[in-house]
């Protein structure tokens, strides 16, 4: 991304100003996300990935009504609502056919990236809890999937295996230890698709990208104030949304470290979500949602295994690389942080 390709957008959304300095925002690996200053103002600027949203309107249809609704509640966080354009459009489609949108800059504030410590990760279970609870009472099926299927464990699995089957056969025997080792969560993974599909687990809105990362924190005083990205809420339940803290926070290593054998669980921290999570949120969970937020952890960090492996095997076009096993690397990652949940969780409460 050149100064050349910002500045055109950045004027679109900061009346006409000059972009003066621009740096790589965030460690996401779907939008491409700039901190951009102009005048004495900072903006965070960002091009949309159409690849994973084909329908960019849609999402942000999607997020003015959660922030509208969050607006209206007793939600004591702050809420980064998108600029308009000098048209009044939160979306802008540059020549090149680039779709970018932007947000206010909270400054002096961090998102706790790698591994965040125990009160971090209370405070920002917290956060997260405290938003499902603001929105509990919004109707999940009103809101579009901005992501069909995303947390439709069975449909990527049927997808991985038709990749598999398709897949350059040097990429399929290099992946061949890891299917062995995904396979182990077949089982739960057509537990939990049943329990969703009887009503067991309630269909709630959710954000459904609950990673460290996606908290911003008071850098004084370390305390969040800002659930961020919500191009994912739509409707879900709510294992998905602890599981995925549990997976950015626990483990010792992020996802792309391909050194497995120095992973572990920081189990203080697993505690601490626990805790912060439920003290937001557990007022109006049911029995089952709260018996079962551990087993959600084994099922999405292994559905996250399913989905590095699954782009590994398709040459890589969802996620983007470094170098050509990443994707294999983070599966394998990924997996060996499920194993170690596994263990913990037990079986699942029947």
């Amino acid at each position: 991304m050149t100064a050349q390709e910002l500045a055109p957008a950045l004027a679109q959304f900061a009346s006409g100003a000059p972009l003066e300095a621009w740096q790589p925002l965030g460690m996401g690996m779907i939008h491409r996300s700039f901190l951009a200053r102009s005048g004495g103002q900072a903006w965070v600027l960002q091009c949309v990935n159409t690849a994973v949203f084909s329908q960019p309107e849609q999402v942000m249809d999607n997020l003015l009504r959660v922030q509208a609704h969050l607006k209206k509640s007793d939600y004591p966080y702050r809420i980064a609502e998108p600029l308009r354009t000098r048209a009044g459009n939160v979306l802008y489609r540059a020549a090149d056919d680039q779709i970018w949108r932007a947000f206010p800059y909270f400054p002096d504030t961090y998102a706790p990236e790698g591994s965040p410590d125990p009160e971090e990760a209370y405070w920002a279970a917290r956060a997260y809890g405290d938003f499902l609870s603001a929105l509990r009472d919004f109707s999940a099926d009103s809101l579009p999937e901005t992501i069909p299927g995303f947390h439709d464990t069975l449909q990527r699995r049927a997808y991985y295996e038709q990749v598999r089957e398709q897949a350059d056969p040097a990429r399929r025997r290099q992946a061949g230890r890891a299917a062995d080792a995904l396979a182990e969560f077949f089982l739960l993974f057509e537990d939990i698709h049943y329990r969703k599909e009887s009503g067991q687990l309630p269909r709630r809105v959710t954000h459904n990208d609950t990673k460290a990362g996606n908290v911003l924190f008071d850098a004084r005083t370390r305390r969040a104030i800002a659930v961020i990205d919500l191009d994912t809420v739509m409707p879900g339940v709510v294992w998905s949304d602890f599981g995925d803290m549990v997976r950015t926070f626990v483990p010792n290593r992020p996802e792309n470290d391909p050194d497995i054998r120095r992973l572990a669980l920081n189990e203080e921290t697993l505690a601490a979500l626990q805790e912060g999570f439920l003290q937001a949120a557990g007022g109006w969970l049911t029995p089952a949602e709260q018996a079962g937020l551990l087993h959600g952890a084994v099922w999405i960090t292994a559905e996250q295994a399913l989905r590095f492996l699954t782009d590994y095997l398709a040459s890589d076009v969802y996620y983007r690389v470094q170098y050509p096993t990443q994707n294999l690397d983070r599966a394998q990652n990924q997996l060996a942080v499920a194993e170690k949940l596994w263990k913990i969780a037990g079986e699942l409460p029947r």
